[in-house]
């Protein structure tokens, strides 16, 4: 799982680790961060009219993992620090985890399941591991 430098995109997105969690995401770095931050800041948010409540992206939220284009992802609430997640054109999910530590609690038991045979894995291709 080896790493790539940071590949920014007109529309701010930007990747950073391929392969890992998956073969479609990646972690983020800070300038990353910062230019999907800043593509996707609106004053007070940005809130389907329709639906106030349930907003497609929050000014407090910081994202730490997205696929190339921006369109979907992961962030933090920076308001009470749990973990959401984003797709361009759906509602959000919030509260996916409790925190940071819970999310990498999760992925750690799923490379655990991956390493003991339990969870299944389509196949391994130069020493990356896919799966869906």
């Amino acid at each position: 799982m080896g790493s790539r430098p940071a590949v920014t995109s007109p529309s701010g997105a930007c990747c950073g680790f391929a392969g890992f969690p998956d073969e479609a995401s990646f972690f983020l770095g800070v300038r990353a961060m910062e230019n999907l931050c800043a593509n996707r800041s609106r004053p007070g948010g940005f809130h389907p009219p329709d639906q106030p409540d349930n907003p497609l992206w929050r000014n407090e939220w910081i994202p730490f993992l997205s696929d190339r284009d921006g369109w979907k992802g992961k962030f933090i609430d920076a308001r009470d620090g749990r973990i959401g997640s984003w797709f361009v054109g759906e509602i959000t999910v919030m509260g996916e985890y409790e925190s940071l530590d819970h999310y990498f609690d999760s992925v750690t038991e799923t490379l655990t399941k991956i390493a003991d045979g339990s969870h299944p894995v389509r196949e391994v291709a130069r020493g990356r591991l896919l799966w869906s």
